[in-house]
């Protein structure tokens, strides 16, 4: 059943996150949602949406912004919440899906646009998937992390690399020994992981990543930022994540850490539409039986300055 969503005008005002600096952007839009959403995707070419929905184990898309149709379910583990984490397009008629597992049934998905699913062999189940990043034909980032009982959780990031015929992936560690990596973004020749554990963003050279033989335990602290989540990288470098219980900031290409909003349930997944000159990003409202999350966007802080001369 199509889900009817409508866009509402929100105030400029802008609230500034403790310990972040305050930065001017155009009033943002509001897309109100009768889902549970976590990630959040623009695809190439004709900019429609994408979302993932746990209520219904599926992801959603819309061509027009107004009204969601399922676009593919994914398989759903009894007895299991369904949480469908990061995804991304492969091609436009092609999707790359997560599925978190906690800790069992972690799993990547190719999803087509006729609505065929099919698991990539090969990866590892335990380990709880999060965030992804294609970077080309045949592999994806993957973010993760594993918790076994009383000893605190560690991660990392993972090459998977895989085949669109048979199905098959395999999967060497690039990046170990992260607490909690949440989100990832490339942006030119580097890697961007938001360790939610250590409350920071670090970066890392990818082309280093990839000619290493063992997986790197160290990268460049980028910013310092509380609870960050899933992340996105806009054209100019700058990176958008949740910041804080409430908060969703924009980080600087020299790090520096800017409040856009101080108002969200739960900032989720992050979306950058280029062609629109804005960012997406998911407001997940708490508790199962809610129904009243959004999408949320808010201008390019490139397109504003651009608007202004």
């Amino acid at each position: 059943m199509a889900r009817r969503l409508k866009w509402h005008a929100l105030a400029a005002t802008l609230l500034a996150v403790a310990g972040c600096h305050s930065a001017p952007l155009s009033a943002p839009a509001r897309i109100e949602l009768n889902a549970q959403p976590n990630a959040i995707a623009v695809r190439p070419g004709d900019g429609a949406l994408f979302i993932t929905d746990d209520r219904s184990n599926s992801i959603l898309w819309s061509s027009n912004q107004s009204d969601f149709r399922p676009y593919a379910s994914l398989p759903a583990i009894a007895g299991q919440p369904n949480s469908l984490s990061q995804f991304a397009f492969l091609r436009p008629d092609a999707l790359l899906a997560q599925r978190f597992g906690f800790g069992k049934s972690g799993a990547l998905f190719v999803v087509s646009a006729a609505g065929e699913v099919h698991a990539l062999s090969g990866p590892a189940s335990g380990r709880r998937r999060l965030g992804l990043v294609s970077i080309g034909p045949g592999r994806a980032l993957s973010s993760w992390f594993i918790k076994r009982e009383n000893e605190p959780p560690t991660g990392g990031v993972s090459l998977v690399s895989y085949d669109l015929t048979t199905y098959a992936a395999t999967e060497r560690d690039l990046v170990s020994g992260l607490a909690k990596p949440v989100g990832i973004a490339v942006h030119g020749g580097a890697l961007f992981v938001a360790d939610q554990g250590a409350g920071e963003i670090l970066r890392y050279d990818l082309a280093g990543l990839m000619a290493k033989p063992e997986p790197s335990h160290s990268g460049t602290a980028f910013a310092k930022i509380e609870s960050p989540d899933l992340l996105a990288a806009d054209a100019s470098g700058a990176l958008y994540t949740k910041c804080g219980a409430h908060g969703f900031c924009r980080i600087a290409p020299d790090g520096t850490v800017s409040s856009l909003a101080d108002d969200f349930q739960d900032a989720r997944g992050v979306a950058v539409d280029e062609p629109h000159h804005r960012v997406l990003v998911v407001d997940r409202a708490k508790g199962a039986n809610a129904t009243t999350s959004a999408i949320r966007a808010f201008a390019l802080a490139s397109s504003e300055a651009s608007a202004n001369h």
